[in-house]
């Protein structure tokens, strides 16, 4: 019976010790690509969120057309087109702290490109009768959102406001 175990020379501690190796490596290689695709997911839903706010900052610009903080009347910049917003402030619900929509990371600016000019029209209603009665100002907004050290989004809107021409 002695000879038995001297005949085997430890080739059953060597099988059981690689087979621990490659269970070792594939429990890293699996625990390493669970981390990644973790920060994946994370560095995607910090994106979608960038992106969303930027947007809102775009929309909320547009909804205050014809209203008195109306950002579309003929200045060459308006820096932020929110200011005097309180309880009605449309990034309310995207800012940092909804408590205080004023410390929002979303950054709106309304540039005006040019003043009464032609209006853009389709090809079939070129020479209509309105040419020379409505006149077109053209404005440019750019909204960018910065979540610092995460992620940071720029989304640009070309605007087409339609006035009572010269001529």
């Amino acid at each position: 019976m002695l000879k038995s175990y001297k005949h085997q020379s430890g080739i059953a501690l060597a099988t059981a010790l690689l087979f621990l190796l490659v269970v070792t490596i594939i429990a890293v290689t699996a625990a390493n690509n669970s981390a990644l695709g973790l920060k994946m997911s994370t560095n995607m839903q910090d994106s979608y969120k960038s992106f969303q706010a930027a947007e809102a900052g775009i929309y909320g610009t547009m909804a205050l057309a014809g209203t008195a903080q109306d950002p579309f009347n003929r200045q060459p910049i308006v820096n932020d087109p929110f200011t005097g917003l309180s309880g009605a402030h449309p990034l309310r619900n995207v800012a940092d702290d909804p408590n205080n929509p004023d410390a929002s990371n979303v950054d709106v600016d309304v540039i005006l490109i040019g003043i009464d000019r032609t209006c853009p029209r389709p090809p079939g209603g070129r020479g209509g009768s309105s040419v020379g009665v409505f006149d077109c100002d053209y404005y440019h907004i750019q909204s960018e959102h910065r979540l610092p050290g995460r992620a940071r989004t720029q989304v640009e809107l070309g605007v087409v406001k339609t006035v009572i021409g010269s001529g």
